[in-house]
């Protein structure tokens, strides 16, 4: 079997090419834009009663999660892990709180992300480790 050299390509020049290119979006930036807009239409879906009861479900399992954490040393590699868990559950939760009308019921879900990043955040500098 003969190779033609034509149909071989230089690594070196993709490599470059990519390199060179002064496209401001990349990748990860696309990416990005299509998360945000499959979560907006996802969340104009819910309705208001499937928000809450999301957010109930998300704050009971984090705060039960939590109180387990306070409860057990912790290794570097596992603190780090719920640290980010934490914080991505206060992210998302904030996110869908932000949504509902205006009310306690708003602020409660916001504020209890924020308690959620604040002890993601704990967890993540140490404060739980054996």
């Amino acid at each position: 079997m003969k190779i033609d050299p034509k149909n071989l390509i230089d690594p070196n020049l993709i490599i470059t090419e990519i390199l060179v290119k002064k496209d401001p979006k990349v990748f990860e930036d696309y990416l990005k834009e299509a998360i945000k807009e499959i979560e907006s239409l996802e969340s104009l879906k819910q309705t208001e009663g499937e928000k809450i009861k999301y957010l109930t479900e998300r704050l009971e399992f984090s705060l039960d999660l939590l109180d387990k954490v306070a409860k057990t040393p912790l290794n570097f590699a596992t603190s780090q892990t719920l640290a980010d868990f934490f914080l991505t559950q206060a992210f998302e939760m904030e996110k869908i709180a932000e949504t509902l009308p205006d009310g306690a019921l708003k602020n409660l879900f916001l504020e209890s992300a924020i308690y959620l990043g604040v002890e993601g955040e704990k967890i993540k500098q140490g404060f739980y480790q054996a």
